[in-house]
């Protein structure tokens, strides 16, 4: 699962989810939970740096209050975070469905340019041909 989860990018993980029919709501929350999860990591190292680098003693209920204070510190960022984020998904019409445009396969798109660059050869040596026996 966690190479799956590293190996393949986040839109194509929610096109296969939402291929095996799981219910919308449920890829949203895996989609969000998935691109807001680094943040609050992110927000959980700064706040240990903070711990860090104050020098108290460090006693266990100086370090459990630190702690707790951290923890809520974090709960807090990442509700106001999570406010913000709502309001400018709503904003922009977020209607609770994240819509997806299916790559264009590179494949067609080089076939269909070889074979246009084919016809238009084809055409030409024709036309030379005809002009020629003009």
């Amino acid at each position: 699962m966690a190479s799956l989860l590293v190996s393949t990018d986040e839109i194509e993980l929610l096109y296969g989810l939402r291929k095996i029919h799981l219910p919308k709501v449920i890829v949203s929350i895996i989609f969000l939970m998935y691109r807001y999860i680094f943040l609050i990591v992110e927000e959980s190292r700064t706040g240990q740096q903070a711990i860090k680098s104050r020098v108290f003693q460090k006693s266990y209920c100086t370090v459990n209050r630190r702690l707790t204070n951290v923890i809520g510190n974090l709960f807090i960022k990442s509700l106001d975070r999570a406010e913000n984020v709502y309001r400018s998904m709503e904003s922009r019409g977020f209607d609770g469905n994240f819509y997806i445009m299916e790559k264009e396969n590179a494949k067609g798109s080089l076939n269909t340019a070889l074979l246009l660059i084919f016809i238009l050869t084809t055409a030409s040596i024709k036309v030379i041909e005809l002009i020629n026996v003009i």
